[in-house]
């Protein structure tokens, strides 16, 4: 089972490119601020109902030593969704995700500081091979927004912070307690900053809020998983594979362009995925 649980992260990957689509066609109607305080709102009502049927514990569930962590992880979280929402509008599928993945890097060098995880030559050098794959994918040269380009970076951050609190609580914690408490203080913090930018007539994207909501749940839960049993820098470079979808997902729905370089770059980042794992 162990074996496993380190692909739950690119389990992960698939539903958080495709939160991205979800995201970006929805930028069309609706403002970023709604987007992230609806998908927050709404995950903390899923995941009641959830309990409930479950028929848990509140509780337990609520039981934790690790307030202030979770609440650091949303405060990372709010950040880290809000400008990589906001990047989606500057940037093409591809390109927002590609930038948004210096998180390695960061996370890399932050939990070895942190976790006093070691970092081995093997890891830094598919840290680089993995970059040189999503430079070929991506085509970097072609961004021509700075303003979206320093959104998905400080964006990217926020989600290395987010990643070592997960990582942390992950041993600790319930993976229901880190969703709950994730959704509520997201919901908060959001509602009391951005409340007079919210939209409280959901009339009919209601729906569209839902089905987004449960893909980034599912994506969540993904993520939280397969930090359980392994080290953090091993888990975030098989998160390359999100690069692979956002691809993908991209030339299905805007009609972006890939050609054999691009290809080559995505055989590079799956070789690195493979060969880190295997290892």
């Amino acid at each position: 089972m162990n074996k496993i649980i380190p692909f739950y992260q690119i389990i992960s990957c698939f539903f958080f490119a495709l939160l991205g689509l979800q995201i970006k066609l929805q930028l069309e109607e609706s403002s970023i601020e709604d987007i992230v305080f609806y998908r927050s709102l709404f995950g903390t009502l899923i995941l009641f109902f959830f309990i409930i049927f479950r028929k848990d514990n509140i509780k337990n569930v609520f039981k934790t030593k690790n307030f202030n962590i979770h609440l650091t992880r949303s405060i990372f979280g709010i950040l880290a969704m809000f400008f990589g929402y906001k990047s989606l509008i500057y940037l093409s599928l591809a390109q927002a995700s590609t930038i948004g993945f210096t998180k390695v890097f960061f996370t890399c060098i932050i939990s070895s500081i942190i976790f006093m995880e070691k970092l081995k030559i093997s890891i830094l050098f598919s840290i680089i091979l993995g970059f040189l794959g999503i430079f070929l994918i991506t085509n970097p040269d072609q961004i021509n927004s700075k303003l979206g380009l320093y959104m998905s970076l400080f964006s990217a951050l926020c989600v290395s912070g987010g990643i070592i609190s997960i990582s942390y609580l992950s041993k600790k914690d319930k993976t229901l307690t880190i969703l709950l408490y994730h959704s509520i203080l997201s919901t908060i913090i959001f509602f009391t900053i951005f409340n007079n930018k919210i939209d409280i007539t959901l009339s009919e994207v209601t729906i569209k809020y839902i089905l987004l909501t449960f893909t980034a749940l599912a994506g969540q839960f993904f993520n939280t998983e397969s930090y359980k049993n392994d080290k953090t820098q091993k888990v975030v470079i098989l998160s390359y594979s999100r690069i692979i979808f956002s691809t993908i997902l991209g030339f299905l729905f805007f009609n972006d362009k890939v050609s054999l370089i691009n290809i080559f770059g995505i055989f590079i980042v799956i070789l690195t995925t493979f060969v880190v794992q295997k290892k």
